[in-house]
């Protein structure tokens, strides 16, 4: 991308766009020195890249002020960029080219998964590109381009002033629509463009006796290519009646980013309407098991859960420690996420076959053996005070009482 000059500093280019609460500026190399040495906190990570952002407009969503869930979505996209995508293929190429011609009609089906695969990439970029009416910003950088060094102040207070209003307008989008669109979009795609390595692979199956003394470098490639297909955004699971599927992509996308693992696999172990809601049909489902996903409906409409990797093991009571500091509670109807606290890992969850399941030492959430009875002090130990709740008893139910109608119970498989 060409040149604009920075009218503060002589000599010197744009290089980042720094968001305030009030405008957005423009600076370059020496504006970050300056603001730095007058200790306005300046942090380099919360710039936007011009260069960087005009090649991905997805990195316009990834600002901090915007929803984490986009944020988790793109960040995950814009990890296999089209460099990563080539050097993988590149590597394995390299590989192959030294095994026999056995190998060959290996190497040409990995070229055009490639081809297919940068394809699919594209499109979702174009897309993206119109929801964003990412046009908007690259006339924005166009006009100061083409200006060059005969831009002046006030056409570069003027440009700033547009380009503020243009990421105000983003940060005032529907981001839970939005994301929603995103979601579609990649449904399309996975079935425009099939799962090449399961269907149009054939030889690479026939040709895996012969590959032992490749093993390493071939479980490697099979890892990737998981990630290649869009496997870290299929996340939404056939089974559940109460959560929506964009909430299903926001809970589920914690829990990856909590286990720091791919989920394979998520099998519901336990149905109200079907097994009974009660205490016993409760641990007659869930006993020794352990990853357990539970999401609630109360009967005021309120969706809530909460997720464990923690043993359930029905006995007399005790506490369980989670060390992974994975466990959390969520509510659907307020869109929040409680992750426990570290000081509190001790009390994740706690077993005791005369009731139903309890989180936290308070506690945070407790079912009588009806599951109609119970109560909730959310923020014991699992932490709610980055959200202004008024009250903390009926926030999840929305009533004092659990007064459950539904609840389903699923069990997640890590690989």
């Amino acid at each position: 991308m060409p040149f604009i000059p920075c009218l503060k500093h002589e000599g010197s280019y744009i290089l980042y766009i720094k968001v305030n609460q009030d405008k957005a500026e423009f600076i370059c190399e020496e504006c970050c020195l300056q603001l730095q040495e007058l200790n306005l906190n300046l942090n380099i990570q919360e710039l936007i890249h011009i260069k960087t952002a005009y090649k991905s407009p997805q990195l316009l969503l990834t600002h901090k002020d915007y929803s984490s869930y986009i944020k988790q979505s793109l960040n995950e996209y814009d990890k296999f960029n089209e460099n990563c995508i080539r050097g993988i293929f590149k590597d394995i190429n390299t590989q192959i080219s030294k095994i026999q011609n056995a190998f060959q009609i290996v190497q040409e089906e990995l070229e055009y998964y490639t081809k297919q695969f940068l394809n699919m990439k594209q499109k979702f970029k174009d897309e993206l590109t119109k929801l964003i009416k990412f046009e908007q910003f690259k006339q924005i950088i166009e006009n100061l381009e083409n200006l060059g060094d005969s831009i002046s102040s006030k056409v570069m207070e003027e440009n700033e002033k547009i380009l503020y209003q243009y990421l105000q307008d983003l940060k005032n989008m529907d981001h839970k629509e939005l994301h929603i669109q995103l979601l579609d979009k990649m449904k399309l795609l996975r079935i425009e463009f099939k799962d090449l390595y399961q269907e149009q692979y054939p030889q690479f199956s026939k040709l895996q006796d012969e590959l032992k003394s490749f093993n390493i470098s071939y479980q490697g490639f099979i890892k990737q290519i998981k990630f290649i297909k869009f496997e870290q955004f299929n996340f939404n699971f056939s089974g559940t009646q109460l959560l929506q599927e964009w909430f299903q992509y926001k809970i589920l996308n914690t829990i990856v980013s909590k286990n720091k693992k791919i989920i394979t696999n998520i099998e519901k172990i336990y149905l109200s309407n079907q097994d009974g809601l009660n205490a016993q049909a409760f641990w007659n489902k869930i006993n020794y098991r352990s990853n357990l996903l539970m999401i609630f409906k109360s009967k005021s409409g309120y969706i809530f859960g909460a997720f464990s990797p923690c043993q359930w093991i029905s006995g007399g009571g005790s506490y369980v420690q989670d060390n992974k500091l994975s466990s959390f509670i969520f509510s659907q109807t307020q869109d929040q996420i409680y992750p426990i606290k570290d000081a509190q890992k001790g009390n994740a969850i706690y077993c005791n076959q005369s009731y139903g399941p309890i989180f936290g030492g308070g506690h945070d959430l407790y079912f009588q053996p009806d599951f109609q009875n119970g109560s909730s002090s959310l923020g014991h130990s699992y932490s709610c005070d980055q959200y202004q709740i008024s009250n903390r008893n009926t926030h999840l139910f929305g009533q004092s009482n659990p007064n459950i109608a539904e609840c389903e119970i699923f069990m997640l498989t890590f690989s």
